[in-house]
């Protein structure tokens, strides 16, 4: 189980097929199925790996609903799933304010992220400090962030319809090479595979 908005990978290793299902379920949504959790708390769990059998057999259930399209039935199976997880209330984290700063200038303009040394300096902090600090805040280095954000962005724009050549672009890529090189290293599909819903794995 993994918290909203935390960095995680999910590419199969050594190029075996993927052999799982994933379930992406909105925050907001959680929180109104879930009274018990506080408003304004996160929602978390003790236990991020879960081996039980009939929370499996109920999950099994929601992913066969998705796949048969019966999306009247959904929500109250999804609910009802949600209901029976192990999640418990936790306070919300603030970042570090080199964290916080790089957040910032990644919202503001995606494709001018700023560099290692632009942020240390705005933040007054050496740039050992800074990789530090947002490591500790998020797992991933500033230069890995900025990536991973560049990719969720090229992933919008795919699934918008964008053509593949500005979706670099507007995600901050200097050429097409790169765009694509670090999109496969993060979604285990190429730009177009993924535009067209297909990953590598798929590609027999």
């Amino acid at each position: 189980m993994i918290p909203p908005h935390a960095p995680h990978s999910c590419n199969p290793l050594n190029d075996r097929p993927r052999s799982y299902h994933m379930l992406y379920l909105d925050a907001t949504w959680c929180h109104a199925q879930r009274p018990d959790i506080p408003p304004g708390a996160s929602i978390a769990s003790p236990q991020p790996l879960l081996r039980d059998s009939p929370l499996f057999a109920s999950f099994q259930q929601v992913v066969a609903l998705m796949s048969r399209g019966s999306l009247e039935q959904l929500p109250a199976r999804l609910a009802q799933f949600l209901h029976a997880l192990p999640l418990c209330a936790a306070a919300p984290q603030a970042p570090h304010h080199a964290s916080a700063l790089l957040f910032q200038r990644l919202a503001m303009d995606l494709p001018a992220s700023p560099s290692l040394d632009k942020l240390a300096h705005d933040s007054a902090l050496r740039k050992e400090t800074v990789i530090r600090a947002v490591k500790q805040d998020t797992g991933l280095t500033p230069a890995s962030l900025i990536n991973m954000a560049r990719i969720e962005y090229a992933k919008t724009r795919l699934r918008a319809g964008d053509p593949i050549a500005d979706v670099g672009y507007q995600a901050g890529f200097a050429d097409q090479s790169h765009f694509h090189k670090t999109f496969v290293s993060y979604t285990a599909a190429t730009p177009r595979q993924y535009a067209q819903s297909r990953s590598i794995s798929d590609n027999k």
